[in-house]
C-alpha cells in the first residue's frame, strides 16, 4: 500500500466497497462506431498510424425514441504495444475537447508510444455533435440569453437532462466496448478526472490504472469551495514572492497591492482598450470581479509565464503604468468560457448548484473567505435542469486500482488539499505536487517522466527525485525593454 505524498502529507487507505457497474436501459438504440477521415492534420501526423471515427450513442439511454449524439474519436496505434491501451479524458466540462488539445503532442511521441492511445471529445464538447447553443458562448450571461439558449435546445429536441457525467461515463464504457478493449489505462485532467472516478465506480474491472491530474472530486463540490481555494492560491503566490529576496525587495506589499487594486476597481471600473484578432479594437470594463477572474486565469496552464509576472503587474496597477498593466491583465477581452451551455448543464446536474447541500457549503466557505473571492449561489440551475431531485453529492469512489494523482502548488481550481481528500478513498494512491505548476499545467520533463514510469508499471512507486530539483518560479521585476511585457 502506498502512503507517500511528495508534497509533505500522507495518503491514507480505506476498505474497498462494492460499486455498481454498467448503465441502466436496453431500450435505446445500441452504440456503434463509424470510421471517418481525421479532423485535424499536419506534418506531425505523417509518420504515425491513426484512425478516426464517430462513436454514435443514444442521447438518452432510458428512451427508445431518443436522438443520437456523435462523439469524435481518434486512435493512435503503437507500432509494437507493450502496455494496455490508454484513453485521455479532457477537462471542462466543454472546451476544445481532447482531439485538438492532445493529437499533435501524442503524434510527436511517434515510436515512443508503448500503447494504443485513444482521444475523444465528450458529448457536447469539441468536435462532437450536437453543439449546444454555440451563440451563447459570446451572448453574455443575462437571463434573456440563457432563456434563448434553452428555447433553442427545446426547438431542436435536445434533452437537457442527457448532458451530465452519468451520461458521459456511459459513453466512455460504450467506447471501450466498441473498440474491443477488455481493459485500459486512463489519463484524466480536471473535470475529466471527475469522469474517471465515475468510470472507476461503474467499470472498475476494466481499468488497470489511472492518472488523475488536477482532479475535480466526485464526493464534494469543488465549485462550492472555490472562494477559499482561490484565496489560498493567491496567498501562495504572495508567499512565494516574499520568499525571494529580489521579488520581496521590489514588491514588499504584494498582498496589500492586490486588495487595494480590487477595492479601487470595485469603486471605479476602468475602461481598457484591447486588440482582438476577430474584431479589432474593443473596450473591456475591468471591475473588481473581472480583475479577480483575470488574475485567476493566470493560474492556468503556464504559471512560469504568468504567475511570475503577477506581483509586478499588481504594483503597476496600484501605482505605476496602470493602463499598460490593465491591458495585460484584461487580455484581449475574449475570456468567455467555451461551451457555456454544456458547462452549465453538467455542473448543475453534478453539483446540484441550486440545492441545499451546495448552498450550505458555499455559505460556510463565504463566511471564511475575504470579499474579493466570495460568490453568490447560482440561481440559474432551476432553469437549466428543472426538478433536479436529490441535491446531495455522490459518495467518494472507493477503489483498489493503482492511482497516481498529480497537482500544482498554485492550483486554485483543484488544490492539493482537495486532491488529498480524493486520495483517501483509494487503497493504492500516490500523490505528487509540482512546486511550479497550477491547474492543468502541460507536463514538463519531470512531470512527464513520473507519469511514464507509473503507466509502465503501476504496481511500483515512481521515482520522484526530480521534483526536489525543480527550481522555483523566478518573479520578474520590470517591463521588458523591448515592449513585450515583464
Amino acid at each position: 500500500m502506498w502512503r507517500v505524498y511528495a508534497g509533505g502529507g500522507v495518503v491514507t487507505s480505506v476498505v474497498l466497497l462494492g460499486l455498481p457497474t454498467g448503465h441502466s436501459s436496453a431500450q435505446s438504440p445500441p452504440p456503434r462506431f463509424a470510421p471517418t477521415t481525421c479532423w485535424v492534420d499536419g506534418d506531425w501526423a505523417r509518420d504515425v498510424r491513426r484512425e478516426c471515427g464517430w462513436l454514435i450513442v443514444p442521447e438518452s439511454r432510458d428512451r427508445a425514441d431518443t436522438n443520437t449524439v456523435r462523439l469524435a474519436v481518434e486512435i493512435f496505434r503503437a507500432p509494437e504495444p507493450t502496455e494496455p491501451p490508454r484513453v485521455f479524458l479532457h477537462g471542462g466540462p466543454g472546451g476544445p475537447g481532447g482531439i485538438r488539445m492532445y493529437s499533435e503532442g501524442i503524434a510527436r511521441s511517434g515510436s515512443a508510444l508503448h500503447s494504443d492511445v485513444v482521444i475523444y471529445d465528450q458529448r457536447g464538447a469539441g468536435l462532437s455533435r450536437p453543439k449546444l447553443c454555440p451563440a451563447y458562448d459570446t451572448a453574455g450571461t443575462s437571463p434573456a440569453a440563457r432563456r434563448a439558449c434553452i428555447g433553442e435546445l427545446e426547438a431542436q429536441g435536445i434533452d437537457r437532462r442527457a448532458y451530465n457525467t452519468a451520461a458521459s461515463v456511459a459513453d466512455l464504457i460504450d467506447l471501450r466496448r466498441a473498440l474491443g478493449y477488455v481493459s485500459w489505462d486512463i489519463f484524466a485532467v480536471s473535470y475529466g478526472a471527475r469522469l474517471a472516478q465515475e468510470a472507476m465506480a461503474r467499470d472498475g474491472r476494466a481499468i488497470r490504472s489511472v492518472v488523475l491530474a488536477s482532479p475535480t472530486a466526485r464526493g464534494f463540490s469543488s465549485q462550492a469551495e472555490q472562494p477559499l481555494s482561490t484565496q489560498r492560491a493567491l496567498e501562495r503566490v504572495f508567499h512565494a514572492c516574499a520568499g525571494q529576496s529580489a521579488c520581496h525587495d521590489a514588491f514588499p506589499n504584494t498582498e496589500e497591492d492586490f486588495y487595494a487594486v480590487y477595492d479601487t476597481l470595485t469603486r471605479a471600473p476602468a475602461a481598457v482598450i484591447t486588440e482582438r484578432a476577430d474584431s479589432g479594437r474593443d473596450t473591456v470594463w475591468l471591475d473588481g470581479k473581472r480583475f479577480v477572474d483575470n488574475v485567476r486565469d493566470r493560474l492556468l496552464n503556464r504559471p512560469r509565464m504568468t504567475v511570475r509576472r503577477l506581483p509586478f503587474l499588481l504594483q503597476e496597477l496600484r501605482s505605476g503604468d496602470r493602463g499598460r498593466a490593465a491591458r495585460e491583465i484584461a487580455g484581449d477581452g475574449s475570456g468567455t468560457a467555451p461551451d457555456r451551455a454544456l458547462r452549465s448543464l453538467v455542473n448543475c446536474a453534478d453539483h446540484a448548484i441550486s440545492g441545499r447541500a451546495y448552498r450550505t457549503t458555499l455559505d460556510s466557505v463565504n463566511a471564511i473567505a475575504r470579499p474579493p473571492f466570495r460568490r453568490d449561489a447560482d440561481e440559474a440551475c432551476e432553469e437549466w435542469v428543472p426538478q433536479l431531485g436529490d441535491d446531495a453529492m455522490p459518495a467518494p469512489v472507493r477503489s483498489d486500482n493503482p492511482i497516481l494523482i498529480v497537482t500544482g502548488y498554485f492550483d486554485d481550481r483543484t488544490p492539493t488539499e482537495q486532491a488529498q481528500r480524493i486520495a483517501r478513498a483509494f487503497s493504492r494512491a500516490y500523490m505528487v505536487e509540482f512546486p511550479d505548476e497550477a491547474h492543468d499545467t502541460r507536463p514538463a520533463a519531470c512531470h512527464a517522466a513520473i507519469i511514464t514510469q507509473f503507466f509502465a508499471d503501476p504496481s511500483r512507486q515512481p521515482d520522484t527525485a526530480c521534483v526536489s530539483a525543480i527550481p522555483p518560479i523566478a518573479f520578474t521585476t520590470g517591463w521588458d525593454t523591448r515592449g513585450r511585457g515583464p
